[in-house]
C-alpha cells in the first residue's frame, strides 16, 4: 500500500472476490435502473387533481345544423318504363365540347399534348389546339399576373382542327414554373391546359 492506496495484485484473493462482487452487483443495478427508465421513456403521469377537462364550446362560424341538410324527403326512387307522380326532371343541355388537347409556339411549328416551355425575357406566339376553340374566347394563364398576354385569333392545324393563338412577354422576372392556360368561351364554358406552358430561365 502506497499513500492510502491499495493495489489489486497486493489484496487477498478473499477481498479481491468481494471487490468483484461488489463492482458487479452495482453495475447490475445500475442497469436495471436504466432499462426500467428507457422502458418508461418520457411518460407524463397522470396529475392528482381530479378536475376534468371542459369540452370545447360551439363556435359561432359553424353551420346551423338546419343548412344545407339531405334528408330522406329528398330521394327519389324510379323505376326504368314507368312514371313517377309529382316529380319534375330537368336534364341540362350538354355540357360544352371546348377541349384544349395541344399546346406549343409558332416558332416551335407545332403544339404537343405535353405542353411548351418558354423562356424570361422572351416574346412567344402560345398555340393551342382542340375541338370548338376560338379567337372568341378569353385567356388566362395561372401564378403570378406576370405573363402578359394579347393579340388572341383564331387559327388551325394543318389538320384542320381549331383553335387560338396569343402573344405571351415573360419578363426577365416572371416566376419560373409551370402554368396553366385556362381559355373561357362566350357561354362561359372553360377549358384548361393543365401545366402546359412551362417559365425557364
Amino acid at each position: 500500500m502506497c499513500n492510502g492506496v491499495a493495489d489489486q495484485q497486493h489484496l487477498p484473493m478473499a477481498e479481491v472476490n468481494w471487490v468483484r462482487l461488489l463492482l458487479g452487483s452495482l453495475v447490475s443495478l445500475g442497469l436495471l435502473a436504466v432499462t426500467g427508465c428507457g422502458a418508461r421513456g418520457l411518460v407524463n403521469t397522470p396529475s392528482s387533481s381530479s378536475a376534468s377537462i371542459p369540452a370545447p364550446s360551439a363556435s359561432s362560424l359553424s353551420p346551423s345544423a338546419s343548412a344545407g341538410e339531405i334528408s330522406n324527403a329528398n330521394t327519389i326512387s324510379v323505376s326504368a318504363g314507368s312514371t313517377t307522380p309529382g316529380v319534375n326532371v330537368t336534364v341540362s343541355a350538354a355540357s360544352g365540347t371546348e377541349n384544349a388537347t395541344s399546346l406549343g409556339t409558332m416558332a416551335d411549328g407545332f403544339a404537343a399534348n405535353t405542353g411548351v416551355i418558354v423562356h424570361q425575357a422572351s416574346t412567344s406566339t402560345v398555340v393551342l389546339f382542340g375541338t370548338g376553340l376560338s379567337g372568341a374566347m378569353s385567356v388566362t394563364i395561372s401564378g403570378p399576373q406576370d405573363i402578359g398576354v394579347s393579340n388572341l385569333r383564331s387559327v388551325q392545324a394543318k389538320d384542320g382542327k381549331p383553335g387560338v393563338a396569343f402573344d405571351a412577354v415573360i419578363g426577365s422576372s416572371t416566376a419560373l414554373g409551370a402554368r396553366t392556360v385556362y381559355l373561357k368561351a362566350t357561354n362561359n364554358d372553360i377549358t384548361a391546359f393543365t401545366g402546359g406552358l412551362e417559365v425557364q430561365p
